[in-house]
């Protein structure tokens, strides 16, 4: 499989590492900051006051989210955070466009690593949902129960992801990106919310499995000649 390093195939591990591939995942969030995006007021300031919102999001809950917070998380005045968000639901908007805008600019990223065939947006649509959580995906999470609550909030996000949908599927089956979307979204949701229940072993089957399928349907995968297990090989070749 092409491309994510994580996705690296397991090699012969001492005893320690070997049982803790097949024991649960436990999660770990890098925090990396995100790409700046041009907008009103200055990028610098701007992007600075999304990422003080982005803080107290993930500290408190978007519960905890308001312009004097963000104000004081930013170092700056509440009007400073007003110039550029007049309101609540104004931050809200620019932090879910911020989102859309780096899980557009990600996918499109893998997608140009690929070999140019059928299946490869749906591909790099794995591939990109399946890299370590960051701190993107956990504001999504936060940022869920405030955004179901006001429907012109979760508009945009409506819309991005019926428009996503629409490419994954141009130039594959329905039912293969459908079933490849849905596994993927259902694994991506679990890990967030650190449910769960596959060892690392177990995810890097099943995240081989997704991309292929994606690739080649399940039509293909099912006549593919199954890989023998590493320790088969090891013994056929203590045998010869």
């Amino acid at each position: 499989m092409e491309h994510d390093n994580s996705l690296a195939a397991l090699r012969d591990e001492p005893a320690e590492a070997a049982a803790a591939a097949d024991r649960p995942v436990q999660y770990s969030v890098p925090r990396k900051r995100a790409v700046p995006l041009k907008g009103r007021g200055r990028p610098s300031s701007r992007e600075a006051m999304l990422d003080a919102a982005q803080d107290v999001v993930l500290e408190g809950g978007a519960g905890k989210l308001t312009l004097d917070a963000v104000a004081r998380r930013a170092g700056v005045s509440k009007g400073g955070v007003m110039y550029n968000f007049p309101t609540k639901e104004a931050l809200l908007k620019a932090m879910v466009e911020r989102l859309v805008e780096h899980n557009r600019h990600a996918h499109a990223s893998v997608t140009a690593s690929l070999p140019d065939r059928p299946g490869r947006s749906l591909k790099a649509y794995v591939l990109n949902s399946v890299r370590a959580l960051d701190v993107d995906d956990r504001v999504s999470g936060a940022l869920l129960a405030a955004l179901n609550t006001d429907r012109n909030l979760l508009a945009p996000v409506a819309e991005y992801f019926n428009g996503r949908f629409a490419k994954l599927a141009a130039d594959v089956p329905f039912e293969r990106a459908a079933l490849v979307y849905l596994a993927t979204e259902g694994l991506w949701a679990q890990e967030l919310l650190q449910l769960s229940p596959f060892s690392a072993r177990q995810r890097e089957r099943i995240v081989r499995l997704l991309a292929r399928v994606a690739e080649r349907g399940l039509e293909e995968e099912a006549s593919a000649p199954a890989a023998a297990p590493a320790n088969n090989k090891r013994k056929s070749k203590a045998k010869a």
